[in-house]
């Protein structure tokens, strides 16, 4: 009779098994009484029983002492097992692979300092609560206190940063082996019981260490019959979970349902996370609670994958990922005040957000973690719940919460929006290869399932600050969105936050990526690459695990210290040798020692196509990112200078004048509506044909005149002018606006003026089509018509719904300006800038004496930008400041030439410079106007 047996369910599913337990029983049995020492016995029992628990990865240090378990280790069928000649090294990547399969690996290592070396990811783990098996080999305890080599004490070596110590024996046929599984299984309990973590067997061994053949007793196996016949751990812990027969929550958790229902400006703050399921119940929360979600790069929520092709969409989720940027404003500080915080994870990596909560004094400030341990810096959590994210999330989708809206919601959603844009601008508008850029572009690195791990110091920080989600255009965003759940996915992101070192990274990172059997894109900086390059050696065994992507960002030194205020104290020798630690090692002679493959990367295109590059080859490779620290840290300063500055002054014009606007006033600014469209034709003859001109018909210049009005009879128009450079014509263009005309009736408005760059966006979330169907003209006039709408409605001019100024807080200077201009309407006058800068400074001093308070001069059509920005600046040498002037290249530029021209001009005050490029469809930077 076979011993193999079938049992088929379906026709589509078969489940085969050896039933012949006794056929297993034999032969664990048999292996076990085959050893020939019981050195070699007590070290099978105790690889067997951890396999049984399911922990099957072993990281084995070489070593004379530890030979029984490295013996037993590889030698079972059912191990993975990875050697690494540095303890640091191995215990971190021990690390990483708990980090990346929430199970801990198994670490052998021989006796002495072999053991010490595990400390720093032993005190990782412990403060992270990631589990981690640590067998340790030892001398028996003759050998102590008397000089044998290489003997120290190992008992409780790690001190309370292991949630569990036993010190075993030296094996003998005297002591009953179910101990040994005992141990073992209790061990694991702790090691996987909240607060998880490492825990750490000390076990003794005397002669023979290897398989030299000695006699021993079977009767130490006495007992272990029923664990012979079957395949489960000796000892099972079992949890026993007390479910009320009516779903009745306590008294407690319904006080808690109370506080959020009653919130006001509540605020969802989402630290570390470690399982997808948690961050899908993360973002059901989210929808839930309709509160603003500030989700740390921690959470996976921040380096989100979206799934539809116009983020946003999904306005029931309202992430607020740039509030580490936002808070560099102390008027958004002082204004932001939230009543009730729900903070999931405990793990926070902004300081800013943590100096804000000191701060802030919500009347509750609610935590949830699955671990009882107190995690609160700031000494504010009022509400502390040791629960799954999952069981909480469930709690409160059954308490029915009230979906509310609020303007303080809003305005968190504008200067976002805001901050957003600010950063992108500058981040893409620096020439030089930035580490905000890095950052804010590395989420293409993070193809399909892909995971990353984030080094700490300045790249955990930047990613914080600047990283962001990306689009993917493989899913079916419009069958996520028929089925009612958020439009994107968490991508899993990992880090040593516990302690927060430095060391050991690309181990951990080498390890997170085994168990999490994902390709792994690893972000660290250069001094931390320098202090784990024993990781390399790692990084060549490929021990199941997918290929690796290691990006290293490399400043030649310790770069956060230029951020830091010892930069503006010390001197800059005490700087470079102390705090810097400025070294000049080949990153690249590294790596061709380890035999893995290396790339340098200097610029932005070639960052560019060398992840696409590595995603292609499926290869593990370094790819190292050469920068400068003092360039990086002067543009740091520059982005936070613009961002605290766009922030203060989007706030200040959402808020208004606190003193005179009327609830009335603020009331209109957030709940305006489209009450009717209309259109007229018009059709104008041309004193000469157009330029762009390729008929007849080009000497008429026809059109709409588009006209919008809201219920109280405020109206704004716009012109829908066709032309022949695009793929539309009058015909087709009165269709689209025949449609229109049923669609945008009733829109809400909301804050399109702020959103800066995302009217597309508004197309199709409030009118419901792609924006790309719509023909440019008609784009062009709807925009127009709904900004003057606005304009009109809140009683300011079109430039200031435009730039985000507020009426209120104009410079005075400019006031008085334009009281001493004539009344009527200010026409711009077009001016092609051929001849001299001189002839052209000249020819604009004329249009100042016909009264022109506005002049668009024609660029791009010169040798350089630099011919250009000197024609302006003869300009303002010749004619000052009495004229505003914009600057039109009509197409005529590459990105990099606009951004020459950009700075070159960005001290002269032009009003705008209008590029066509394919990153940003129109760029409209607007300069303070300065007396000179």
């Amino acid at each position: 009779m076979s011993e193999q047996s079938f049992i088929r369910f379906s026709p589509h599913f078969l489940f085969s098994a050896n039933m012949d337990l006794r056929s297993e029983s034999n032969k664990t049995e048999s292996s076990i009484k085959s050893c020939s020492n019981i050195n070699s016995a007590w070290a099978s029992l105790i690889v067997e029983e951890c396999v049984r628990l399911g922990f099957t990865y072993f990281c084995i240090a070489p070593g004379s002492r530890s030979s029984p378990l490295a013996l037993s280790a590889t030698g079972h069928p059912l191990t993975t097992c990875i050697s690494c000649y540095d303890e640091r090294s191995l215990g971190f990547h021990a690390l990483g692979y708990g980090r990346g399969s929430r199970k801990p690996a198994i670490v052998i290592t021989s006796s002495g300092t072999a053991v010490s070396n595990l400390l720093p990811s032993v005190v990782e783990a412990s403060q992270d609560f990631v589990p981690v098996i640590l067998l340790t080999a030892d001398r028996p305890p003759e050998l102590h206190d008397t000089g044998a080599n290489q003997a120290i004490n190992q008992v409780n070596h790690f001190s309370n940063f292991v949630r569990y110590f036993f010190n075993l024996p030296p094996p003998g046929d005297q002591i009953y082996a179910r101990m040994v599984l005992t141990t073992i299984d209790s061990a694991a309990y702790n090691a996987m019981q909240a607060p998880q973590g490492p825990v750490h067997i000390n076990c003794a061994f005397r002669e023979p260490l290897d398989h030299s053949n000695q006699n021993w007793s079977f009767d130490c196996l006495r007992g272990l019959d029923r664990w012979f016949r079957n395949d489960e751990p000796y000892t099972r812990y079992l949890e026993m979970k007390m479910v009320s027969a009516f779903g009745n929550y306590s008294c407690s958790v319904i006080e808690v349902q109370d506080i959020i229902k009653k919130a006001k400006q509540g605020l969802l703050l989402v630290g570390a996370i470690h399982k997808e399921d948690d961050m899908w119940a993360v973002a059901l929360l989210a929808r839930q609670l309709s509160w603003p979600v500030a989700a740390d790069i921690l959470s996976g929520l921040r380096m989100r994958k979206v799934l539809n092709s116009f983020p946003g969409f999904d306005k029931s989720i309202l992430f607020i990922d740039q509030i580490d940027q936002i808070l560099l404003s102390d008027s958004v500080k002082s204004w932001i005040n939230p009543d009730v915080i729900v903070q999931i994870g405990s793990r926070i990596t902004s300081k800013r957000m943590e100096m804000f909560l000191e701060s802030c004094f919500p009347s509750s400030y609610i935590l949830i973690d699955t671990h009882p341990c107190r995690h609160d810096p700031s000494h504010v959590v009022t509400h502390r719940i040791q629960t799954s994210v999952a069981d909480f999330a469930a709690s409160l989708c059954q308490c029915n919460l009230e979906r509310k809206t609020s303007r303080w919601k809003d305005i968190l959603m504008v200067l976002n929006s805001a901050v957003s844009q600010e950063i992108m601008f500058h981040v893409h508008a620096e020439f030089l290869l930035t580490e905000p850029y890095v950052a804010h572009v590395i989420g293409e690195a993070l193809y399909g399932d892909a995971a990353m791990f984030v080094g700490n110091s300045m790249v955990i920080r930047d990613l914080n600050m600047f990283g962001k989600g990306w689009l993917d255009h493989t899913t079916n965003g419009d069958n996520m969105m028929m089925h009612n759940i958020p439009d994107f996915i968490g991508a899993t992101v990992s880090g040593n936050r516990g302690a927060s070192g430095i060391d050991g990274l690309l181990s951990t990172a080498i390890g997170f990526a085994v168990g999490s059997n994902k390709h792994v894109c690893c972000v660290v900086g250069d001094v931390s690459f320098l202090h784990d390059t024993n990781g390399l050696s790692l990084l060549n065994q490929r021990a199941q695990r997918k290929p690796m992507t290691v990006i290293v960002i490399n400043n030649h030194g310790g770069a956060i210290f230029s951020l830091l205020p010892v930069a503006k104290t010390a001197s800059p020798q005490i700087l470079q040798k102390y705090f810097y630690t400025s070294h000049d090692i080949s990153i690249s002679k590294l790596c061709d020692a380890h035999r893995v493959k290396h790339f340098l990367v200097q610029t932005k295109a070639e960052l560019h196509d060398t992840l696409v590059k590595t995603h292609a080859e499926h290869l593990d490779c370094v790819v190292e990112v050469e920068n400068q620290i003092d360039e990086n840290a002067n543009f740091h300063r520059t982005i936070s200078m613009f961002v605290d500055n766009t922030a203060t002054h989007y706030l200040e014009y959402l808020l208004g004048d606190l003193y005179s606007s009327t609830t009335s006033d603020l009331d209109r600014m957030y709940n305006t509506k489209i009450h009717a469209i209309e259109y007229m034709l018009y059709r104008i003859q041309l004193s000469a044909p157009r330029t762009s001109g390729i008929s007849d018909s080009s000497c008429f210049h026809e059109g709409f005149i588009l006209k919008l009005r809201m219920d109280d009879n405020i109206v704004g128009f716009g012109e829908v002018a066709p032309i022949e450079i695009h793929q539309e014509d009058i015909i087709d263009v009165e269709e689209q606006l025949r449609f229109l005309f049923h669609r945008v009736k009733d829109c809400e408005l909301d804050v399109v003026p702020l959103l800066r760059g995302s009217f597309s966006n508004w197309i199709w979330t409030s009118i419901g089509i792609p924006p790309s169907s719509v023909f440019p003209s008609v784009k062009c006039g709807l925009e127009m018509a709904i900004l003057n709408l606005l304009a009109s409605q809140r009683k300011c001019r079109l430039s200031e719904i435009l730039t985000g100024s507020n009426p209120l807080l104009r410079d005075q200077s400019l006031v008085e300006y334009n009281q001493n201009s004539s009344a009527g309407i200010h026409i711009c006058a077009l001016l092609d800038s051929d001849g001299t800068p001189m002839e052209v400074a000249l020819a604009v001093t004329k249009l100042v004496d016909e009264g022109f308070t506005t002049v668009k001069l024609k660029v791009g059509r010169r040798a350089s930008p630099a011919e250009d920005a000197a024609v302006i600046q003869k300009i303002r040498e010749v004619v000052g400041y009495k004229i505003n002037i914009r600057a039109d290249a009509n197409r005529k530029w590459t990105y990099k030439q606009a951004i020459e021209f950009g700075s070159r001009v960005k001290s002269l005050c032009l009003q705008y410079i209008e590029v066509t490029y394919t990153l940003f469809v129109c760029c409209i930077r607007n300069f303070k106007i300065e007396k000179m």
